[in-house]
């Protein structure tokens, strides 16, 4: 685990945007020793709260969950962790299922440097509380600012109050979700975005602004799925753009909304992210070769290098040589396995390009993963057996299995049938 050893006055700073290298997934159940930022993916029901550490002991909360859960929820996690005060707090936005439970954090645990938020107001008595509260420590948030939290863990904001394509005033009810933080938190070569409840729709009245921000974003690691996975986030262009190997889905079980949307968690799965939900939803869903519902709080951890790990996976970075490389869908290709339904042993046949480790996980359709192998390969056309039997070599009963196979060079799915 981190120390909470703390370093002298952080350093505020403003960079220019670029973009970040490609980077590709394989996963394995493993665990860190150590690790420079470790990111909190709070359980809080529909809403976000999302608690950013960095190895030097700094803390930033972005986002508290609605009225209540700063109490009942936040406060606890944080005495738990050994954390007695918080160096930062960030608001993406008004929303009371994102501010409701800040004022009393800030109340009970302290916060030492900044509350941030986009300025202007909100016609709420969450947020006038919220305000109220936080008012010695408020200060407004500007584009390309960044937050150095210690140890190479830098919060950098990509863009607010709609990001240049909205103007002033900047207290319009009906734009809240538009006028959404942008943040990008950096550690070594890892990225993880989040943004609130951030709009990527010209529909309704809304206004497109996620599209303004992927650029700054680059390709990224980690996101964390702009408003709860509603249909009004995450277009294809924005997902196109930060190409995310694993989407974080922060929702309520019976929400009135519908979240996570169908349409939303298909784009995801279609680029190849991993999606892990902190409750079920009452939306959509996907196999489990493609989302894990944690129904938990969810950790990242990284020291930024080589890998980072989520909810216990473990995922491989790689900065391949642009020079030589060609885009993943032209090196990697599943083929299938064969045969299909079968009875005792199948092949899974798959081509990947590039040399390196390559992880088979298997999953019941609980969504319980069976079995798994991780191995490394040279590149070239690939045939890995299965003998429809767990990690521990039992045989496992006739039924439906799906597949995961994670390359450098992409992630396939598949479907197979075990048959006695």
């Amino acid at each position: 685990m981190f120390s909470l050893k703390r370093w002298s006055t952080p350093v505020v700073r403003t960079i220019l945007f670029g973009t970040v290298a490609p980077v590709f997934v394989v996963i394995t159940p493993l665990h860190v020793s150590h690790a420079d930022v470790n990111i909190h993916c709070l359980d809080i029901g529909q809403g976000d709260a999302t608690l950013v550490v960095s190895s030097s002991g700094q803390a930033m909360l972005i986002d508290g969950g609605d009225n209540g859960l700063g109490t009942t929820v936040i406060v606890p996690y944080l005495a738990s962790l050994g954390i007695t005060e918080l160096d930062y707090m960030i608001a993406t936005h008004y929303h009371a299922d994102h501010i409701g439970g800040l004022d009393e954090v800030y109340h009970q645990v302290g916060v030492n440097q900044q509350v941030y938020d986009r300025g202007w107001t909100y016609p709420s008595s969450t947020f006038t509380q919220y305000a109220s509260v936080v008012s010695p420590r408020r200060a407004t948030l500007t584009t390309g600012l960044l937050i150095d939290l210690g140890e190479g863990v830098t919060v950098t904001c990509l863009g607010l109050n709609g990001n240049g394509l909205l103007s002033p005033p900047y207290n319009v009810e009906d734009y809240e979700n538009e006028y959404c933080l942008a943040l990008l938190v950096e550690c070594g070569d890892f990225d993880f975005l989040v943004a609130g409840d951030l709009i990527g729709i010209n529909s309704g009245g809304h206004r497109d602004i996620e599209s303004s921000i992927a650029p700054a974003a680059g390709q990224i690691e980690v996101y964390q799925v702009n408003h709860h996975s509603s249909f009004t986030s995450s277009n294809i262009y924005f997902l196109a753009t930060t190409q995310p190997e694993v989407a974080i889905v922060s929702v309520g079980d019976g929400n009135p909304f519908g979240h996570p949307h169908q349409e939303v968690l298909t784009r995801l799965a279609n680029l190849g992210a991993f999606v892990y939900q902190t409750e079920t939803g009452a939306g959509g869903s996907l196999p489990p070769s493609d989302m894990r519902v944690v129904g938990n709080h969810i950790v990242i951890t990284t020291d930024g290098y080589g890998e980072y790990y989520v909810d216990g996976d473990q995922y491989v970075m790689d900065e391949p040589d642009p020079a030589t490389d060609v885009p993943g869908s032209l090196q990697f290709a599943l083929r299938g396995n064969y045969p299909n339904p079968f009875n005792p042993t199948t092949s899974i046949v798959f081509t990947t390009a590039t040399a390196g480790p390559i992880h088979l996980s298997v999953f019941d359709l609980a969504g319980r993963n069976v079995y798994q192998q991780r191995f490394v390969v040279v590149g070239g056309e690939q045939t890995i057996q299965w003998h429809g039997t767990n990690n521990i070599g039992q045989g496992l009963p006739s039924g439906i299995y799906t597949y995961r196979i994670a390359t450098p060079d992409g992630v396939g799915h598949g479907r197979m049938t075990l048959v006695k």
